[in-house]
């Protein structure tokens, strides 16, 4: 058995937390459903490997403090320097243990951590 893994974001902006993912990380919609009290959406990575899917589901607001979402690639220069214009970042800085990180906002308040090298 091989596992996948899935986040689940509960927020009352489900559009605008869905198009913030899909236009940073290029990501798909698996799918989608919007039935009275239960509003929703999956998202995955393109190359359809599936392993790390993020569901955006419709609720009330929710404290986030703490709670940062990180994503490994191959090329973090390549990263920033493909990201929209009007998108606010911190760093990059260089970690102790060699990894190399940005700091972005989803509009949840969400720490989103792009970060090359390491795990």
């Amino acid at each position: 058995m091989r596992p996948s893994m899935k986040t689940r974001i509960t927020t009352p902006a489900v559009a605008e937390t869905c198009a913030w993912y899909r236009r940073l990380f290029g990501m798909a919609v698996a799918e989608s459903w919007s039935e009275p009290g239960d509003v929703g959406a999956i998202l995955a990575f393109r190359d359809g490997a599936g392993e790390a899917l993020l569901e955006i589901y419709e609720g009330p607001a929710v404290d986030f403090s703490g709670l940062s979402l990180q994503f490994r690639v191959d090329d973090l220069e390549a990263f920033r320097r493909a990201l929209p214009a009007d998108l606010p970042y911190g760093g990059p800085n260089r970690r102790p243990w060699g990894s190399t990180y940005l700091y972005l906002r989803d509009p949840n308040d969400i720490m989103g951590v792009v970060f090359e090298g390491g795990y």
